[in-house]
């Protein structure tokens, strides 16, 4: 039911999406998802955890079983490629990071909580990375996740443009030159 939910709220985004839509995908009547999650802002709450945990999840994994350059490489390229698909939705937290204003503030933190843990993880990658002498020894990994996450997100948001995609692989080549150069 949360992952029919999840669906909804991906597809329209949190403000479009009614408590009728909830009730009509999910197949739970009104009452039981007042019950259950108290309203709709509870569901979503419920629908970002759902998703950090078993959609995004895997591409966090990357970055914990290889805290290093080949680590930051393989979740760069799963992002990239991933945006670059046909059937390519974005990334629900990407998508309501846009709409912070418009949900909960404990949905906007469980947003901005993505956010920090995407770059911590990919900081300490790159400092491993850099200890490894993958990176240079001047360059700031701090700086670099800020700007691998900055061009994550931009690949998530061009994904979402159908005239947009075919260039969105050609920054692979670019990020990971910034990077390594």
């Amino acid at each position: 039911m949360v992952e029919k939910a999840m669906g909804v709220f991906w597809q329209n985004g949190y403000v479009a999406t009614s408590v009728s839509d909830i009730v009509r995908e999910t197949g739970l009547n009104t009452a039981s998802m007042y019950k259950e999650f108290g309203d709709k802002d509870g569901l979503f709450l419920e629908t970002l955890g759902y998703y950090r945990g078993h959609v995004i999840g895997p591409r966090y994994q990357i970055l914990r079983d290889n805290p290093n350059m080949a680590g930051v490489e393989m979740f760069v390229k799963n992002v990239i490629t991933g945006a670059a698909r046909t059937e390519y939705r974005g990334c629900l937290m990407m998508n309501h990071l846009a709409q912070k204003h418009a949900i909960s503030p404990d949905a906007a933190e469980q947003v901005g909580a993505f956010c920090a843990e995407i770059e911590s993880l990919i900081e300490t990658a790159l400092r491993n990375a850099q200890s490894d002498g993958d990176i240079e020894p001047d360059k700031d990994p701090q700086q670099l996740a800020s700007f691998v996450v900055l061009c994550v997100h931009g690949a998530v948001l061009y994904g979402r443009h159908e005239s947009k995609k075919d260039e969105i692989t050609k920054f692979y080549d670019m990020i990971m030159g910034v990077l390594r150069g």
